[in-house]
């Protein structure tokens, strides 16, 4: 009896021994991220009342379309899967697997506008620098953000902007030493943090102490408010320098991405990854949108987006000229 009444004691003090210990050791086991996968999508198309080339012009085209002169190469035909392949400079078509258009704003450091009410949900600093043979430091800015519309004109849109010197909504960037340019080569010491949207696919990432660089994840801009400052990289000549900012948008729709997944320009049909949202389409902006330039009281037709730029007289306040000017808080 006393043997059968020992048995139990010891399972019993056993168990509780691997209850503790995994509680114990539990903060050290390795973060899971969590992955998006298309079951769990929730399919949004476009609002019929929303301006663009697939719907119908605004119902006023007062202001519409006025700076095109600013517009540059537009995204690879081969990435557009929704609306016009052709940019608004088919002469100019991007290079390959790019899925953006550029914004010719030629001053460094000029602010970039919010074109939409959007949440900020990821970001990625690429940038970096290299010394020359004459110890010129020539600088790479390629700060990337990732938004996702706040806009019912929009819902489940993604903007992608990228080539920013400085953004006020990563407080940390290029005041911590470690959130800022690395020298070239770049490597592995990329920071990235939240859900990413590149190229074919989509996921959540936390890498390269991304921490350091406090991006206020979750924070909205409303249209026509700072986002961050057009960067600065070098001619393909290497003479000289280019200052301009490129925004791409993933526009969701009630059909499937037929690149969803695939790598780079894989054409084999091989889908080498199946997280993410495969409703979402890049469009080439300068045709699949309308543009109006932001003013305060201006009154935008549903769908019409604010040209990422100060225009028409319209500025922002004096201190948010500044390349380190920073939010303070969520919102």
């Amino acid at each position: 009896m006393k043997r059968n009444g020992f048995v139990p004691i010891v399972i019993l003090v056993l168990t509780g021994l691997v209850i503790v210990g995994y509680f114990v050791f539990k903060k050290y086991l390795p973060k899971t991220q969590n992955v998006t996968t298309p079951s769990q999508v929730s399919i949004q198309g476009v609002p019929k009342k929303s301006a663009s080339a697939i719907t119908s012009p605004p119902s006023s085209m007062e202001g519409i379309n006025t700076h095109m002169e600013v517009y540059g190469q537009d995204a690879d035909p081969n990435m557009i899967t929704l609306g016009p392949k052709l940019g608004i400079n088919p002469e100019k078509p991007g290079y390959a697997t790019k899925h953006s258009m550029a914004w010719e704003l030629k001053i460094p450091g000029t602010p970039v506008l919010a074109p939409i009410d959007m949440k900020l949900v990821g970001f990625q600093n690429n940038s970096f620098y290299r010394i020359t043979e004459g110890q010129n430091t020539v600088r790479t800015d390629d700060l990337v953000l990732f938004f996702e519309s706040a806009s019912p004109d929009w819902p489940g849109m993604i903007i992608y902007v990228y080539h920013l010197s400085s953004s006020p909504l990563l407080p940390g960037q290029n005041i911590n030493p470690d959130c800022s340019a690395v020298m070239e080569p770049r490597g592995e010491n990329i920071q990235a943090q939240g859900h990413l949207f590149m190229g074919n696919m989509d996921y959540v990432a936390d890498k390269g102490n991304a921490a350091a660089c406090e991006a206020l994840i979750g924070y909205t801009v409303k249209r026509g408010e700072l986002i961050g400052f057009a960067g600065t990289v070098p001619t393909p000549d290497g003479v000289g320098t280019h200052s301009f900012v490129d925004i791409g948008f993933k526009v969701s729709d009630t059909s499937e991405n037929p690149l969803f997944g695939l790598k780079g320009t894989d054409a084999s049909g091989e889908r080498h990854v199946q997280t993410g949202n495969p409703y979402l389409h890049w469009v080439q902006p300068g045709l699949f949108f309308y543009w109006k330039s932001y003013i305060p009281d201006a009154n935008f037709p549903s769908g019409v987006l604010a040209y990422p730029f100060e225009a028409d007289g319209y500025q922002l306040p004096t201190e948010q000229h500044d390349v380190n000017f920073k939010y303070s808080s969520k919102k």
